[in-house]
């Protein structure tokens, strides 16, 4: 008989630094991305170098805290249910009865 190791975490979700589930780890690195295009784009105008820099570093540390912050608070699916319910309808709005005649008839 031979031995086959067992997969145990077959079914887990990525996990990175604390980050789990791969939408904040796109999150982080599309973010992370985007400042470092930020800084390029800065240097290219040849912006000041220190306020380049110091831009970077704070978008980038801001960044980082919003999307640790929010995998903490909303867990693996959290990002994907808050914008799920931010794009629900407050209220739904009738201006007229025929469509709860239409009901009552059928």
């Amino acid at each position: 008989m031979g031995h086959y190791p067992l997969n145990k975490g077959i079914n887990k979700p990525i996990e990175l630094k604390g980050l789990v589930g791969s939408r904040y780890i796109f999150m982080l690195v599309a973010g992370l991305g985007g400042v470092f295009l930020g800084f390029i784009v800065l240097r290219i105008v040849e912006a000041n170098a220190y306020l380049s820099v110091a831009l970077a570093l704070g978008g980038g540390f801001a960044w980082v805290t919003r999307v640790f912050a929010l995998s903490a608070k909303y867990g693996e699916h959290g990002a994907m249910k808050l914008r799920a319910k931010s794009r629900q309808p407050q209220r739904i709005v009738s201006r007229n009865a025929r469509l709860f005649k239409d009901l009552k008839q059928s």
